[in-house]
């Protein structure tokens, strides 16, 4: 049996109705983009709908005025362009020309449009906008529009822009300042690299009586720790090693105000008691104009090749330790059964005490700072005075020179680490021959 034709007024009214219900979708469609854009534009914010094909925007909520100057009703798309000054498109579409990224929106290849995008509007003032919409596709899937919504970031983008001005002024202040700081390290190791090998230094090396070794790590670009070897006479030599508290450019300077002050006190080196209470009132000086609850400890030792004698003072450092092979035993060079006396900087006007000790042929004066032996392991335990003490006992048998590559080998294999938490300094004086009466 047929199907009987429609008749043509059966045919109007069906396109009618379909009118009617097209009319209705797009009074619903209108209403709700309305409300959506009335929710979003609470601030300096615009939805619209722009139709790629007619070039008209369809929809354009009110707040596009407070962004562009131009009303919803007056702007136009050939408008918007024609204020772009440059647009940094985001997600997929980042780093791609402008041209580019539309011909992939508009031939399906991305689905959503993300930028910041700066205009020139109508007052002639610059603003930047986020712009983020969602393509509009046919049955085919060709972009034929967008829905969308446009912020005013101007506020965010000029804060983004000042921190980066300000960042990389930072940035160019720090190169200055390491710069500086390099070239204070390299003047800080050339100093220490221009210690006595061997004295008398007048002699020829093999004529030397006493001869030097050290080792200066430094955990930062500067150090904390310094020492200094210097012929007093004919035959006195000074050794003067020091550790000022922390470590970095604070304490390099300190130590620079140290050199300087040894330089001053010259004079007075041949008496440690006098060195060490002259430096004692220029630390107080300084730290009472400049900083406060800083301190440095300070062994200062003279070593007299004519009576074989060592005439030492302790300012709260951690005491050296004579090895005496022809014994077979270490002395701790303490002052009266005490580690020491009060740091530099401690106690103003102090008086420090003069200590003396005997020198013989084949003895070595191990002198350190206290980042050598406060080293943890893994587990947590620290190296420690005993365990150093311990190593020097198993180093009796090593060259002089090499006393230092196995004391900080030692250390490290504790430790499991070549790094150290703070400023490492050792100095060692191995007396080569007989001195005194029996000697020179």
């Amino acid at each position: 049996m047929n199907k009987k034709e429609p008749t043509k007024e059966e045919l109007l009214k069906q396109v009618e109705k379909l009118r009617s219900q097209l009319s209705r979708v797009e009074d619903e469609w209108r209403e709700v983009t309305t409300t959506f854009s009335l929710a979003l534009e609470q601030g300096s914010a615009a939805v619209y709908r722009r139709n790629f094909d007619s070039n008209v925007y369809e929809y354009m909520g009110k707040g596009i005025e407070d962004i562009t100057g131009y009303s919803s009703d007056v702007i136009t798309p050939a408008i918007w362009d024609e204020m772009i000054i440059g647009v940094e498109n985001k997600g997929e579409l980042a780093d791609l020309p402008l041209e580019e990224a539309n011909r992939r929106v508009r031939e399906g290849e991305v689905d959503r449009w993300l930028s910041d995008t700066q205009l020139r509007v109508k007052t002639g003032e610059n603003r930047w906008v986020t712009d983020m919409s969602t393509v509009l596709r046919d049955a085919s899937g060709r972009g034929y529009g967008c829905l969308g919504i446009l912020y005013d970031i101007t506020d965010r983008k000029q804060a983004e822009q000042e921190l980066a001005r300000t960042s990389e002024e930072l940035r160019r202040k720090n190169r200055e300042m390491q710069q500086d700081l390099d070239m204070a390290r390299e003047i800080q190791m050339a100093f220490i690299a221009k210690q006595y090998k061997h004295f008398p230094h007048g002699l020829p090396v093999e004529k030397g009586v006493l001869f030097f070794n050290h080792l200066y790590l430094p955990t930062s670009t500067l150090a904390g720790d310094f020492f200094t070897i210097f012929p007093i006479s004919g035959h006195e030599v000074g050794i003067f090693i020091c550790d000022v508290m922390g470590h970095g450019a604070r304490a390099s300077l300190l130590t620079a105000y140290i050199r300087g002050l040894i330089e001053e006190i010259m004079p007075v080196a041949a008496d440690s008691s006098a060195f060490i209470k002259k430096l004692n009132i220029g630390m107080n000086v300084i730290i009472s104009q400049f900083y406060s609850g800083i301190y440095a400890t300070a062994f200062y030792l003279v070593a007299d090749i004519h009576t074989g004698s060592i005439r030492y003072t302790n300012a709260g450092h951690p005491s050296p330790y004579i090895i005496k092979r022809c014994r077979n035993t270490i002395e701790q060079m303490k002052c009266n059964g005490k580690e020491a006396e009060p740091a530099l900087g401690m106690v103003k006007d102090y008086n420090y005490s003069v200590f003396e000790s005997e020198m013989s042929g084949g003895d070595t004066v191990f002198l350190f700072t206290d980042g050598m032996y406060e080293v943890m392991n893994k587990d947590g335990d620290m190296f420690g005075r005993e365990r150093l003490l311990s190593l020097l006992h198993n180093q009796f048998s090593v060259l002089p020179d090499k006393l230092i590559d196995g004391t900080l080998k030692g250390v490290q294999d504790f430790s499991g680490s070549e790094e150290f938490s703070d400023d490492v300094c050792l100095v060692t004086m191995h007396v080569k021959r007989a001195v005194g009466d029996k000697g020179i």
